[in-house]
């Protein structure tokens, strides 16, 4: 088998939908593995053979990368705030003067509204100066 042939069967297979309705079913992500690894044992162990001390350099940190990830999602999920640091929090919010007009920016409304204007206008632009460039040379 060659390397292109199992990593496209590697990363077909590998579906975070279908891996996120496993864990909702209450499968353990052990057994996930383990199953994924038996079904694609073959393609696997040509993606093994490939691999080169590099690699294993860059998976080593791709590995520590997801446990840092994964320690901040934990810390994010488990995050609370003390009653009494909220109540302070609100005191500070109190102590601020308030103006009756406050300026607001919401970027993903931004984004919504005119990403797509603007990089459509960004293109015109860039053509227009790319094509002033050739008609002067």
């Amino acid at each position: 088998m060659k390397i292109t042939e199992a990593l496209k069967s590697l990363e077909n297979s590998w579906s975070r939908k279908e891996i996120l309705l496993k864990i909702k079913n209450g499968e353990d992500s052990e057994k996930i593995v383990n199953d994924f690894c038996s079904s694609k044992q073959q393609e696997i162990e040509t993606l093994t053979n490939f691999i080169n001390p590099k690699d294993k350099i860059l998976l080593s940190e791709l590995e520590d990368l997801s446990k840092i990830e994964s320690k901040l999602i934990n810390k994010i999920k488990n995050y609370s705030f003390d009653k009494s640091q909220l109540s302070k929090v609100e005191q500070d919010i109190k102590q601020i003067p308030q103006h009756k007009k406050q300026f607001s920016f919401d970027l993903g409304f931004f984004m919504m509204k005119w990403s797509n204007k603007f990089v459509f206008i960004s293109l015109l632009a860039i053509s227009a100066i790319a094509l002033t460039k050739q008609a002067w040379a």
